[in-house]
Order: structure tokens, then C-alpha cells, then sequence
């Protein structure tokens, strides 16, 4: 498995790499070209495969992501530890998990600690071993902590389940399907064909990503990246970190506070954030921030509820998408920029519910599953159509506990 944080400094300076190689059109250094490498074949193949990934990215999802049920209804009576970083984001899986291990008569308990604090998850990772819980699940944040603690995990038999962790697992982990870098891979192959078709006439999109440490997340920006230069030599990006230990991601001024700063020394015109548990008041900030040089358009992977409720407030015919005037290129209004926002909606409670059930498939000796979670690209123009629950929260299947509670043969 990759370690993130090793991952997250060559993507960084990969991406510096890349934009250097292809300035955004308004630049005076950039000289304009011909497709992919001049190549029209490989340009024509690239915007193709985009297409599709865009196309596929809009629908709306059909599957819980498994349909093969449990040899046997799992026995009651198991605890799984699973560690969260506390904020609201991620409390929306914790809530979701407790709902599905209860199904099965199942215990979860939430381990609260900050994973800018590789001391504290260590401790908090050994204490959890120490209490032989059936199995433990970790985000990919916790990973490069609680290396050192997996092999007395796996030692003592705890399977340790990793959403959102990069790679093949290895090194006590036992499973990464869930969130893992295929589905993160495919949501960066999407989001990247929505911005290239988003663009006006000779933008050339130069894209800032904020991005936090994590592990498959980083996989996402370097698909991401990589999908965006195939199908657009004339766009660019570049990253820049949300340091946990300089800046507190639990705080919206700060974060906001940041955004704002670099996109107003930047070049770009589109700001991606790879998740949605730092967004609050993001795109409100950018939208009145008078520093900036032209108006943003906020993109994200893990739309939150406000995320949703503020795209699902866009008349989807507010303002045009694209400028086909090439006099007016680089004259986007902010009620332009606006309306293109676009967020990837994840179904976290559909993610704690897959958790569980990969638990009792490891416990029971079943097949591991690992089909995508629920997911869909929204914008304006479909989001007010998204399955969401009560509190707003991304779903995508109305229907998941019963389907579950069917496949894990309960009631």
C-alpha cells in the first residue's frame, strides 16, 4: 500500500511539473498547440474516453455497489472499533455504521482522535488492539499513524477494514475496495471531463486542488490531473496542501481565509477541493473576495449537505455555461462562475453500511465485495433530483437498508 504522505509530496511537485508544461491560455509564455502532444488521434481518444467518464459520472447511481448475499445471517454480539477525526463529514458514516452493525445485533464504537497527531492515533490504535475487537476500521488519514501497529493486529487476528486507503492492502490491512483508488481514479477521470467541457471558448482552465493528507484522495488528484492534461494541453494544476498541523480544518475562517489567499496570487479560475469536510463557506467566501483576479468556480470530491443544498439552490438555466464568443474569453461573470459549480456526491451512509457488511463477509469466511459506492457528479442541473436523507446528506439508493438487511438474510 502507498504511503500518503509520500504520495501527497511527488503529486504535489508532479503537478507543479505538469503546469509548467502547459500554462493556462492567457499566459504570455504559452504557445498554443495542436491536441495531445499535436497528436489529433490521441486528443480525439482522450476526448472520447472523457465523454463517457462524464456522462457516466451524471447518472444516477442503481446499485448498493454488491449484490451477492452472506452464506449465513452473521452471529450477534461483535464490536468494531472505527476511527474518525470527529468532525461533522465524517460523523455522517459513524451514525451510518452504528445503524448497520445494530441490524446485526453488532456493536460499533467511534474512536475520536486528530490525525495531525501521529502519537495520539498510535496509542488510541493499540488501545483499540488491546481490547480484541472484531475488527477495526480506519480512514486512509490514519494509515501512515498506525503502520507500526498493524501487525499486532493482524497478529491477533483482527481483520482492519481501510476506506479510503490507496493500493492493494498489505501490512494487516485487509481490505481497501471500499473508496479505494479505483472508484477515487474513476471519480478524477469525471470531474475532469466537467471542467474541460465547462470551459469558455480559449480558457485553457488552470485548476488549484486543496488538498489534505490522506491516501486514496491522492490518487483522485493524480487522475484527476492526469485526465484534465490528456484531454486539454492548453489547462493546467496545481496543488495546494491543507496542513492540518498549520491550519485548523475544523475551523471554516481559516480554511476559507486560506482559499482565498491562494486563489487570489493564482492563475487559475477553478477551485477543486478534495473534500467536502472542509467546504463550509468556501464558495460564499470566493464569490464576494475582491483580491481574486476573476471569478471562481468551486468543484469538489464528497459533497456535504451544504454542498448540495447550495447547488440544488442554482436554476440549472441561471446563466450559460460557456461563452461561445471568443472576445468575451476570460470575461466569466461570477453569476457564470457560480452556476458551473459541481460537487462528487459519495454516499457515506451507503459506505458505514458496506463497512459492516465486509466485516461479515471477512468474519463468516464469505468473498470479499468490492463494488463502488454509490456516487454521482452533481451541479445544478441535477442535483435538486439527488436521493438525499433528512439531513440533506448524499444517499443515491432510497432503499439500502432494506437491500442489505436482504442480502445479510435479518429483518
Amino acid at each position: 500500500m502507498r504511503k500518503p504522505l509520500a504520495a501527497l509530496a511527488m503529486l504535489a511537485s508532479a503537478s507543479l511539473i505538469l503546469a509548467a508544461c502547459a500554462m493556462p491560455a492567457d499566459d504570455p509564455n504559452f504557445t498554443s498547440n495542436t491536441g495531445v502532444g499535436g497528436d489529433p488521434a490521441a486528443n480525439a481518444a482522450a476526448q472520447e474516453a472523457g465523454s463517457a467518464a462524464l456522462e457516466g459520472g451524471l447518472a444516477a447511481p442503481t446499485s448498493i455497489g454488491i449484490d451477492v448475499p452472506l452464506a449465513a445471517a452473521p452471529k450477534p454480539g461483535a464490536l468494531i472499533i472505527s476511527f474518525t477525526d470527529g468532525s461533522d463529514f465524517e460523523a455522517v458514516m459513524q451514525t451510518a455504521m452504528a445503524a448497520g452493525a445494530e441490524k446485526l445485533g453488532w456493536t460499533v464504537e467511534s474512536v475520536t482522535v486528530n490525525p495531525a497527531d501521529p502519537t495520539a492515533v498510535a496509542t488510541a490504535f493499540d488501545e483499540a488492539v488491546a481490547k480484541k475487537p472484531a475488527g477495526i476500521h480506519l480512514r486512509g488519514e490514519f494509515y501512515d499513524s498506525v503502520a507500526v501497529g498493524l501487525p499486532a493486529a493482524e497478529a491477533a487476528g483482527i481483520p482492519v477494514v481501510c476506506t479510503g486507503c490507496a493500493g492493494e492492502p498489505s501490512g494487516g490491512i485487509t481490505d481497501t475496495s471500499i473508496d479505494g483508488t479505483a472508484q477515487n481514479n474513476a471519480w478524477g477521470d469525471s470531474l475532469a471531463a466537467y471542467v474541460v467541457s465547462s470551459q469558455y471558448e480559449g480558457e485553457g482552465a488552470g485548476v488549484l486542488i486543496f488538498t489534505a493528507p490522506g491516501s486514496a484522495v491522492n490518487d483522485f488528484n493524480n487522475e484527476f490531473d492526469t485526465a484534465l492534461l490528456a484531454e486539454c494541453r492548453e489547462c493546467s494544476t496545481t496543488q495546494s496542501m491543507l496542513d492540518p498541523a498549520a491550519i485548523d480544518l475544523a475551523d471554516p475562517a481559516a480554511v476559507t481565509g486560506f482559499v482565498a489567499s491562494e486563489m487570489s496570487t493564482s492563475m487559475g479560475a477553478w477551485a477543486l477541493l478534495d473534500s467536502g469536510a472542509y467546504s463550509s463557506g468556501v464558495a460564499e467566501a470566493l464569490a464576494t473576495d475582491p483580491t481574486l483576479l476573476s471569478p471562481v468556480v468551486v468543484t469538489g470530491l464528497g459533497a456535504s449537505a451544504a454542498d448540495i443544498a447550495a447547488l440544488a439552490a442554482l436554476a440549472s438555466d441561471a446563466a450559460p455555461a460557456a461563452s461561445s464568443d471568443p472576445a468575451a474569453a476570460g470575461a466569466r461573470t461570477p453569476e457564470q462562475a457560480a452556476a458551473l459549480q459541481a460537487w462528487i456526491g459519495i454516499s457515506l451512509p451507503v459506505m458505514g453500511w458496506r463497512v459492516i457488511d465486509q466485516f461479515a463477509r471477512i468474519l463468516g469466511g464469505d468473498a470479499l465485495a468490492d463494488g463502488p459506492v454509490p456516487s454521482q457528479l452533481l451541479t445544478g442541473a441535477n442535483a435538486a433530483e439527488a436521493v438525499l436523507d433528512d439531513n440533506g446528506n448524499y444517499v443515491g439508493i432510497a432503499d439500502y437498508a432494506t437491500q442489505f438487511a436482504a442480502l445479510w438474510g435479518v429483518k
